[in-house]
């Protein structure tokens, strides 16, 4: 290609056509991606005119492309991987000309693990970020590639192009209000007292109500938090009782000398914290990155959450450390 010869379209308007064809639809497309289908519209309609041929037919549900955007969508995935390729060549050849390694975690590991991270994060990558984040934000953001990697919990579970290097599993606990001097043999033994929930925004309330509906249990809802701050506050105050785990408690330390903290009577629940990155992209870091998290679980977090919780023995998991 000559000086001044310029393609008919560019990557980004690329990357939103082929997102559009896989997912059949403009919006799911959109959301892959991170944009408003209205911004994947016009960036769809202003690669057709660049092309000078239509690509999408839509007056067919689910979109599907043209002839000619079929060899488009084809070719063009293949464009799209040897680009990533050529990103992350460049990055792995050149660390210092990263503009910074982002990160998202959870505010449960942010809260206890996110100093030493960073301190240990530095050593090897000196411009890096640390995000907290609510969990809709780091996926979209992800999908959108304003963060290279996730920290969290049950992310990404339907994006092929993620992977997931286990952490930590931990089992949930019972949270009582350390004033309230009774013994629960079963989860029934709390009917009729206030059950202080976290949202169905979270993870966790997700898998907290998902489990109570499976054993056909409904408690008073009269209180909701998304952070494990606000729900342990609660309990601690008497308002009510709570399901949650070690680590979001460890989270909320200053409130747990008014909270007993015990094993969840009939309730099998393990809630498991991962690193997601993308296949094929960053070569080793991700394994990298997770081995520093695993030296700082082992050496710091599991003390701590074995001494909030004495009883949770086998039930706290920590993944072996990833090979490079």
């Amino acid at each position: 290609m000559t000086i001044g010869q310029r393609l008919a379209f560019d990557l980004r308007q690329l990357a939103v056509f082929c997102a559009v064809v896989e997912t059949g639809s403009m919006t799911r497309g959109a959301r892959q991606l991170g944009l408003t289908q209205s911004a994947a519209s016009q960036l769809v309609a202003a690669l057709e005119k660049a092309m000078g041929v239509p690509l999408i037919d839509r007056d067919i549900r689910p979109v599907r492309a043209t002839m000619a955007g079929r060899l488009l969508a084809e070719r063009g995935q293949e464009l799209l991987r040897q680009a990533h390729e050529l990103d992350t060549a460049v990055r792995l050849n050149a660390r210092d000309a990263i503009p910074a390694l982002r990160i998202a975690m959870i505010d449960s590991l942010s809260t206890t693990l996110g100093p030493d991270f960073i301190r240990e994060l530095r050593k090897s990558f000196p411009r890096c970020a640390l995000i907290a984040n609510p969990r809709e934000l780091s996926e979209q953001q992800f999908n959108a590639r304003q963060i290279d990697m996730i920290v969290g919990v049950d992310f990404l579970q339907e994006v092929e192009t993620a992977m997931a290097i286990p952490l930590l599993a931990e089992p949930f606990a019972l949270a009582l209000p350390a004033e309230w001097d009774m013994e629960v043999g079963k989860l029934s033994d709390l009917t009729g007292r206030s059950m202080i929930r976290y949202t169905l925004r979270t993870s966790t309330g997700r898998q907290v109500e998902q489990a109570l509906s499976r054993l056909r249990l409904d408690f008073p809802r009269e209180v909701e938090s998304d952070t494990a701050e606000t729900v342990l506050t609660m309990v601690a105050a008497g308002l009510g009782w709570a399901i949650t785990t070690p680590l979001m408690a460890l989270q909320a330390r200053s409130r747990l000398a008014g909270v007993r903290l015990l094993p969840v009577p009939g309730l099998s629940l393990r809630r498991r914290v991962d690193l997601y990155a993308r296949k094929g992209e960053l070569g080793a870091i991700p394994q990298e990155i997770a081995a520093i998290l695993h030296t700082l679980i082992q050496d710091k977090l599991v003390p701590e959450l074995r001494e909030v919780a004495p009883w949770i023995g086998d039930g706290l998991r920590v993944f072996p450390q990833p090979r490079g």
